[in-house]
């Protein structure tokens, strides 16, 4: 009987304990979104103003000045475009979250890693609001709605998901110990850019460096997108590529945050 008895309230304090946590995550998204947009005129439209403006900017760079030849490039740019803001912001704003939020992370009774995971949560909606703009835009051009989207879209956002937040996770906890860790990162992710295939076609990379661009993670999560948006299909190898990454950082990210999460409080 005793043995059923401390099963069932540990059973309870695990219900507790997930039911807090998923309140203090929507809390927390909530926050961000009604501060974000307060007194805004045009509301969550501004979520789809970055990744435009780039796309316009790089339009009339590489296709009206450089004459990139390729059908329909806008389009092109924008199925890139889209899902690099959403893991650009995340990784920002995640990178900052432990020292953004010292108040919370001083609390005993919190789950830290609940911090970067809102941030990225914040930009994932952001995209979803993004995504039914972005299959009118491939409609209206002439491209094709596939049904096959049903399942495509869905599973596309779990995987980039799953590849941002335990980096979010092991640059947030970085954060703290080193405090240039943000200005790295967004100055990192600026020069990443341009070693990602979002504004060129991979066709364009000569033959002897193409092969680095074929280990890149981040190529292959934008190429699957792509496929997905252009042709309907998901590229199985790239997602087998995409799940070698999720499995490391996700063990990297568990070991790195067991040993330092304890530390946090004294160090912020």
């Amino acid at each position: 009987m005793g043995n059923q008895e401390n099963k069932r309230d540990s059973e309870l304090k695990m219900g507790i304990g997930v039911k807090h946590f998923l309140e203090l995550l929507y809390l927390l998204v909530q926050k961000d979104l009604k501060v974000r947009y307060k007194s805004s005129v045009l509301g969550y439209l501004w979520a789809l103003a970055n990744p435009f403006a780039f796309a316009l900017v790089y339009y009339v760079a590489f296709k009206i000045i450089m004459r990139v030849e390729m059908p329909n490039y806008s389009v092109f740019l924008l199925t890139g475009m889209f899902p690099w803001v959403w893991f650009t912001n995340s990784l920002v704003q995640a990178t900052a979250s432990f020292r953004n939020n010292v108040s919370l992370v001083k609390k005993v009774n919190l789950v830290r890693a609940v911090l970067p995971l809102g941030s990225v949560i914040h930009e994932m909606v952001h995209f979803c609001f993004a995504l039914p703009v972005l299959c009118c835009l491939i409609y209206f051009t002439g491209g094709a709605l596939h049904a096959s989207w049903l399942w495509q879209l869905p599973l596309m956002i779990l995987l980039q998901f799953a590849m941002v937040y335990p980096l979010a996770l092991v640059l947030a906890l970085a954060n703290v110990f080193v405090h240039d860790v943000e200005y790295i990162v967004a100055i990192g992710l600026s020069l990443l850019f341009f070693l990602t295939p979002i504004v060129y076609p991979v066709s364009m990379i000569p033959e002897m460096y193409r092969h680095i661009f074929e280990w890149s993670p981040l190529a292959a999560l934008v190429g699957n997108w792509r496929s997905v948006f252009l042709e309907g299909n998901v590229d199985v190898g790239l997602i087998g590529h995409c799940m070698v990454v999720i499995l490391t950082m996700s063990f990297l990210s568990f070991v790195i945050y067991r040993k330092s999460a304890c530390k946090l409080g004294e160090l912020l």
